[in-house]
């Protein structure tokens, strides 16, 4: 469902209620810890109390370049944690009608984020969540971290790849979120301030989630 389609279809549930008035979550991880998975663990047991949530991951780009009126391809570089030159500018600006400037494309994508959180009842997966949803109230912000070596074996479990090959995998992904934090809100991962840091290596999916929901319960989320 697209960013339009999905308020349309939550201004029949809240037409007497302002924006930030539901709660929303962000979910922030080394890579191997299994955010998603958790993610839908959670949406699974709030469905089961009468309340309605889902989660974006990758739906980010999507909207952004909808509202851009580019591809995805066109911003997904900033994901990457790539950063166009001045002269990738001039050269883009000169020979595409649909050029969106650096800037341009970071700011759209903060614009869905805060959209989707304002909406509440949602799990921002990444995307820098926790960094544009800093001081919107009711949020939880959540970390996941654990040892390199459980999120090697944890990887390679899932994807059934070589310990050598998944090693590298998070080696790469875990620069590249830093960057992406460095570039797009100049900071590194550990200034930012999380709600709860939870160990993958010290708790299952499922204990997470149940962690999370019991904090929940008592923060009235």
């Amino acid at each position: 469902m697209d960013l339009l389609g999905y308020l349309n279809s939550r201004l029949v549930l809240s037409e007497s209620r302002k924006p930030g008035q539901l709660p929303f979550i962000t979910i922030s991880r080394e890579t191997g810890c299994g955010a998603i998975s958790i993610a839908k663990i959670l949406i699974t047991e709030l469905k089961k109390r009468g309340q309605a949530w889902k989660y974006i991951d990758k739906e980010v780009l999507n909207e952004a370049s909808k509202k851009l009126k580019i591809g995805q391809e066109k911003i997904s570089y900033v994901f990457e944690a790539e950063k166009k030159t001045h002269v990738d500018d001039i050269l883009s600006a000169l020979s595409n009608r649909y050029y969106k400037s650096d800037k341009a494309v970071r700011k759209t994508i903060s614009e869905v984020v805060k959209h989707y959180a304002e909406e509440g009842q949602v799990i921002i997966v990444g995307r820098g969540g926790v960094a544009i949803t800093a001081g919107m109230e009711r949020g939880l912000h959540i970390k996941l971290v654990a040892p390199e070596s459980w999120r090697v074996h944890s990887l390679m479990d899932r994807k059934q790849k070589p310990m050598e090959e998944m090693a590298a995998f998070i080696k790469e992904n875990d620069l590249k979120r830093e960057k992406l934090l460095l570039d797009f809100f100049k900071k590194k991962p550990g200034e930012f301030c999380y709600d709860i840091v939870l160990n993958r290596a010290s708790f299952t999916e499922n204990q997470v989630a149940k962690i999370i929901l019991d904090i929940m319960q008592k923060q009235d989320l």
